[in-house]
């Protein structure tokens, strides 16, 4: 038994009935999202005009997210929408929000892909306000849906969904390649488990081998990928 993981759009409640919550891991997931996202723009911003290495690496970066919340946003759809449609008919209205916002999004996602090409050919000061301002566009969006989804879809998703349906869905999503490196969405993920839950989520949801590798070699791949990521972070340690 565990107590429900907040929404990352509303502070956490106290008191909240111990629950199982296999929707948890959705959440843990949007903070991830919510926090890649929110760093997006200013990745962008911070390039220098002219420095295509770095607008190149990024490119790669802000490709490998898209691609991940894509990814991510048509699992939810092949798995979600119809089922809480049939179980739960009442909530017709909260799945066809979803559908909109899930549409909106990936609207916004393709033109980025398209920005993020167009940018990293010279690192264009032009095209990096424009990218930057699309990031931030879907920042916006994506904190609305992620919001709305905690709050309206998976308390009744935990309520129709069986074991073996999220089962189903997390084996769904283990084999899926991951477009971005696997250690630095390892890392992110345990990061956004609560500090003091940390050692039983990893004991939880990661097999043993992986929990090795992990401390043997994952976790300085996720310092260095985060350090790339944000060299002037590292700087201001130095």
């Amino acid at each position: 038994m565990t107590t429900r993981i907040p929404s990352t759009g509303a502070p956490a409640s106290t008191g909240a009935p111990a629950t199982t919550c296999r929707s948890d891991e959705v959440v843990l997931i949007h903070r991830m999202f919510r926090r890649l996202y929110g760093e997006a723009p200013g990745l962008v911003r911070d390039v220098v005009p002219g420095d295509v290495r770095r607008a190149a690496f990024l490119a790669h970066h802000l490709h490998g997210l898209t691609a991940l919340l894509h990814t991510h946003h048509r699992a939810e759809d092949d798995f979600f929408w119809d089922r809480m449609t049939e179980r739960a008919p009442a909530c017709g209205l909260h799945v066809a929000l979803m559908r909109r916002q899930h549409q909106a999004v990936s609207d916004q996602l393709d033109e980025i892909d398209v920005l993020v090409d167009a940018w990293a050919v010279a690192a264009d000061a032009a095209l990096a306000t424009r990218l930057a301002e699309a990031l931030d566009e879907v920042d916006a969006t994506l904190g609305e849906h992620l919001a709305d989804e905690e709050r309206d879809a998976l308390p009744v998703l935990d309520a129709v969904l069986s074991d073996a349906e999220w089962d189903e869905i997390e084996a769904h999503a283990q084999r899926e390649k991951p477009p971005l490196p696997l250690f630095l969405l390892l890392g992110l993920m345990m990061d956004a488990v609560p500090e003091s839950e940390r050692a039983a989520w990893m004991a939880r949801e990661l097999p043993a081998p992986m929990r090795l590798a992990y401390r043997l070699v994952g976790r300085r791949q996720y310092e260095r990928a985060l350090r790339r990521l944000h060299p002037e972070r590292a700087a201001e340690r130095d």
